[in-house]
């Protein structure tokens, strides 16, 4: 009987023992972790610099805060306590504008690399073009445009050159303070001072690397160019406002009879407005009429502008190109008022707003 069992069965085969069973458990649970992909290690890097940035800007957030808060010390009484109160938000304003800076500095240098690559004439061209067409619409900025340029405008621009190159000395020696770290204890020196000591720091690295004398020349030719725009705006448009109230003093003058029938309308409550009203409608209707006439004289004035402004670079773009001889350079100026006289007729026509939604 066991013979006949042990010939049904057969011999017992020996177990086959797979590799990974022979491992040892610590090695059997790094063989079964999954590797990480490309993707979830960029995925970590990006989360790790993250957070450093969200590091860095509450460090510099609270720094920032402190730092105003000192100088609401020296402020007036009455003031202190809102500069105290709103140092936190000021100081967030101010990590927001640094977080920002580089990429503002970054789009204007890629517009001003665009805008050089262009022709010269040609942008002048096109600025012509677009002031001889819309330049109505906009007749305070025409305004100021023209005043800055009275009231020295490239000497202006080159004073923000000037500043500009003086605010990157003071970031870089800022910067360099606060990498310094004197007695080598692994802190930077500017983290192991009191907010009032590092205010001090900061004025004397400010006061070490400007140059005073560039500084001065910049602010006074800054500010000698916004106060000519400021005083020749308010002239301007003060006298616009002024024209309109006096015509409207004169128009409610014959007005004035309509009152007994607009005062029998009106409820005996309301009765006592009904001749201040009156006369406030008059001078809002003459003064919007002044301010209408002043834009169709801006409209007039920014068509010749750009339109004489357009003929002049475009012929001596073409010019340059050898599309024309230079026996045709007469044509600048019938070009010009050509394009003025179209120009105007388009802003006549829009009638003097933007046609965009």
């Amino acid at each position: 009987r066991l013979g006949h069992r042990f010939l049904c069965i057969g011999p017992r085969r020996p177990t086959q023992v797979h590799p990974s069973d022979q491992l040892l458990p610590r090695q059997r649970s790094l063989r079964a972790a999954p590797t990480m992909s490309a993707k979830q290690r960029a995925g970590d890097k990006s989360k790790a610099k993250g957070k450093e940035a969200d590091d860095w800007a509450a460090a510099e957030e609270k720094r920032i805060a402190e730092l105003i808060q000192e100088l609401s010390k020296k402020a007036p009484a009455k003031v202190a306590p809102h500069v105290k109160t709103a140092a936190p938000h000021l100081a967030k304003a101010a990590v927001y504008a640094m977080i920002a800076m580089p990429y503002v500095l970054e789009a204007c240098s890629k517009i001003q690399a665009f805008v050089a690559s262009l022709p010269e004439k040609i942008i002048y061209a096109a600025l012509g073009f677009a002031v001889c067409f819309f330049g109505g619409v906009f007749p305070a900025t025409i305004a100021a445009v023209e005043a800055w340029r009275l009231c020295g405008g490239e000497e202006a621009v080159d004073c923000c050159k000037a500043l500009y190159k003086e605010w990157t000395k003071v970031q870089k020696a800022n910067k360099e303070d606060d990498e310094k770290d004197d007695d080598k204890n692994g802190v930077a020196d500017t983290k192991e001072i009191s907010p009032q000591q590092l205010i001090v720091r900061k004025t004397q690295v400010v006061l070490a690397a400007v140059d005073p004398e560039t500084v001065s020349h910049g602010v006074v030719g800054l500010y000698t160019g916004w106060i000519g725009v400021l005083a020749i705006l308010k002239v301007q448009f003060a006298k616009t406002v002024t024209l309109g109230e006096r015509i409207g003093e004169q128009i409610y003058k014959p007005m004035r009879k309509f009152e007994p029938a607009l005062t029998e309308i009106v409820p005996a409550e309301y009765q006592k407005w009904v001749p201040v009203g009156l006369r406030w409608a008059c001078k809002m209707a003459a003064m919007s009429a002044a301010w209408w006439m002043q834009r169709v004289i801006s409209a007039f004035h920014s068509a010749i502008r750009g339109g004489l402004l357009f003929g002049k670079y475009l012929v001596e773009y073409l010019h340059e190109q050898k599309i024309l001889r230079a026996e045709h350079a007469y044509l600048d100026e019938p070009i010009g008022w050509v394009v003025a006289a179209v120009g105007f007729l388009f802003q006549c026509w829009l009638p003097l707003h933007v046609p965009l939604p």
